[in-house]
């Protein structure tokens, strides 16, 4: 019965994706079943998540599980009618030569040999401790976190104030199988890796015209010794990898809709964007960087309808959220100090520290092998090419780093220094497939069709 609960939790989650999904692409007359189902698996997340957390204010237990699914079931039927009305084609893209077939293969095997890989390893300190804590406590309490849980100082070491995308996902699985079951759970961590691999093929395919180099950077992402067999990875039940792969997919559907005339890509960009800070506390960085991008497309468009209505909804749960703590009095983390211009003058002799310490990271082969070395030399390459697309990825890349680096100016470490070695590997890898993205479209010579969609479409 677990595996049954398991496998409806998995089912319900995808309909509410794939209603979503379809909701957005509606006026596409075709639809890539390949991304489609990478979408429906990101948003089935962040939706259903967020149905359990706002619906969890007025319902728990049953009634609650009942509510959510019924959702679910209404966007999947939902999506389903849209494409029956609109008749919309699911396509499957087929490899188009030897090459492309030897790569898809390898890949293939490559990330279901990732899936159960993941399967052997258990939840790391930060999976158990910050994420998975947080589902087994909604589970024991009827589906909704208490708000002891929120105020009491004893807990503030598992960080109530983050976002509740992944644990309210963890949490979906639990109610289902009616059981917190560890183990199961970890299956949701590789499919991020997988959505994110696919949607990696998808972008640097219809960005350049070239499936097979979409699917050799594809393959290329494990040999970064950090994506599997550091703490932070794809194994260990950590968030980091699944908050990369929103922060690629967002980014990627932004530059699809500065090459592309298609509708959809906006569209998409903005639910992506909204669950960005739904996911992790860095994803609050992650969206506002995104909407200083979004600004300068709008710019160079001249349409501001679509990229201030896109920033909306992302605002309104940041601020919900914010609200949601202070209400029920949560205990705020220690990390960081209130960053004031007094403290930022105080401690800006840092940055030499900081800096320098980033370097020794970056350069660590034994995490890293060359990865941000070839991402230094793409960076090169598209700054030479000076088109607004190759500008926008290269903020995108560089633009997290920075800030990233910028906020252990307010540390409040006793040693900073501590504070950046522990915490800065995971923020890079937040950073890591728009790196990759960088490198494939770097490698290209060729360009892009008018169509936007070459390759995948």
């Amino acid at each position: 019965m677990t595996f049954v609960g398991l496998l409806a939790g998995y089912v319900t989650l995808f309909a509410a994706g794939y209603g979503t999904t379809v909701l957005m692409m509606r006026a596409s007359p075709r639809i890539n079943i390949i991304e489609c189902a990478c979408l429906s698996w990101l948003l089935g997340t962040g939706v259903v998540s967020l149905l359990i957390w706002l619906c969890g204010m007025i319902a728990s237990g049953l009634a609650l599980q009942c509510v959510v699914t019924a959702a679910c079931l209404f966007l999947g039927i939902a999506g389903w009618r849209i494409k029956q009305t609109n008749k919309i084609q699911m396509s499957l893209p087929r490899p188009r030569n030897r090459i492309e077939w030897v790569l898809a293969i390898l890949l293939a095997l490559q990330l279901i040999a990732i899936f159960f890989i993941s399967l052997k390893h258990t939840l790391g300190w930060d999976g158990l401790l910050n994420w998975e804590i947080k589902a087994r406590y909604a589970f024991l309490n009827s589906g909704t976190l208490p708000q002891s849980y929120y105020s009491n100082p004893a807990r503030a070491f598992s960080h109530p104030e983050y976002p509740l995308a992944i644990p309210f996902t963890e949490l979906w699985l639990y109610l289902w199988m009616g059981a917190p079951h560890q183990f199961w759970i970890k299956t949701i961590f590789p499919l991020f890796y997988i959505a994110g691999a696919l949607l990696i093929v998808l972008f640097i395919a219809r960005l350049t015209g070239q499936r097979w180099l979409g699917l050799l950077i594809a393959l290329l992402i494990p040999f970064i010794p950090f994506v599997l067999t550091s703490p932070g990875g794809i194994t260990v039940g950590y968030v980091d990898i699944p908050l990369s792969f929103f922060y690629l997919a967002a980014l990627g559907y932004l530059l699809l809709s500065l090459q592309s005339s298609s509708d959809e890509s906006p569209i998409i960009f903005a639910a992506l964007l909204t669950l960005l800070p739904w996911i992790k506390s860095e994803g609050l960085i992650l969206w506002a960087l995104l909407v200083l991008l979004s600004l300068i497309v709008a710019l160079s468009q001249g349409r501001w309808r679509v990229p201030i209505l896109s920033i909306l909804p992302g605002l309104l749960l940041i601020v919900g959220w914010r609200v949601y703590l202070r209400v029920i009095h949560c205990v705020l983390p220690a990390d960081f100090s209130d960053p004031t211009f007094q403290l930022l003058g105080a401690n800006i002799a840092r940055l030499g520290t900081i800096f320098r310490i980033a370097l020794i990271e970056l350069t660590d082969t034994g995490l890293w092998s060359l990865f941000w070395l070839l991402v230094l030399v793409a960076i090169i390459y598209l700054a030479v090419a000076r088109s607004c697309s190759k500008l926008l990825l290269i903020i995108g890349v560089v633009g997290p780093v920075l800030l990233y680096l910028l906020t252990y100016i307010f540390s409040a470490w006793p040693s900073y220094t501590a504070h950046i070695t522990s915490s800065l590997p995971r923020l890079l890898l937040q950073v890591m497939p728009a790196g990759w993205l960088a490198i494939g479209l770097a490698l290209s010579p060729g360009k892009k069709t008018e169509t936007g969609k070459p390759a995948l479409g």
